[in-house]
């Protein structure tokens, strides 16, 4: 009970954080990492936490901004493919090492949503990035969250801002779908490896449910 209690706990702060930047993965893969163990399985356990924060932040931006994935198709292609490579060659490395990226990724992440100006700073250039240059960068950020994660929703976030160059809002809502592809294309991954823990994570996704509305 107690266990369950702490995973919905977090669950309901990372969405809250999650629905609006990104960057909850900082909060669920710590506390997964202590209920499980490092590395493989708590990262596959915790896909299913990111797609339906993901998934549900998705729901909710939609209702404010309409979609046009055309602008950014590309781009979440490219993260859907980084996600699936990412995924594959997350168990490869041994368990150790997970501890020392949580720790760089922590500081990295919380500086990036720090600095907001990141986010609302006028661009000047408005004409998009070359594709191939938003197709490298994609699957750079999918890798990046198919094999670890944190903080993956706000790279994919800056990705549209200053590659696709979108508005705010726009990039908000395909930031969501490109975390909702990139998370259950690694769920998938994952789930089929064995990596995958169903209760640890519908639990704590019932919290970040929760949460992303009230984000």
């Amino acid at each position: 009970m107690e266990t369950d209690l702490l995973l919905v706990f977090a669950g309901l702060v990372a969405g809250s954080i999650d629905s609006i930047a990104g960057g909850g993965g900082l909060i669920t893969l710590p506390v997964l990492s202590q209920v499980l163990e490092p590395g493989a399985h708590a990262i596959g356990t915790n896909k299913i936490v990111g797609t339906m924060g993901a998934l549900i932040a998705f729901i909710v931006y939609l209702r404010k901004q309409p979609l046009n994935l055309k602008k950014g198709f590309a781009f979440i292609a490219a993260v859907g493919a980084g996600a699936l490579i990412g995924s594959v060659c997350s168990p490869l490395l041994p368990k150790i090492y997970f501890r020392y990226l949580l720790i760089a990724a922590c500081p990295l992440v919380l500086w990036v949503l720090w600095n907001k100006q990141l986010f609302i700073q006028e661009v000047k250039d408005h004409l998009p990035r070359p594709i191939s240059h938003l197709v490298i960068a994609g699957i750079a950020v999918g890798f990046y969250d198919g094999f670890f994660g944190p903080g993956g929703g706000t790279f994919m976030l800056l990705g549209l801002l200053w590659g696709v160059r979108l508005p705010l809002l726009e990039a908000l809502l395909l930031s969501k779908l490109a975390n909702t592809v990139s998370a259950g294309v690694s769920l998938v991954s994952y789930g089929i490896q064995g990596y995958v823990h169903p209760r640890y994570g519908i639990v704590m996704a019932i919290g970040m449910t929760v949460g992303g509305f009230m984000g």
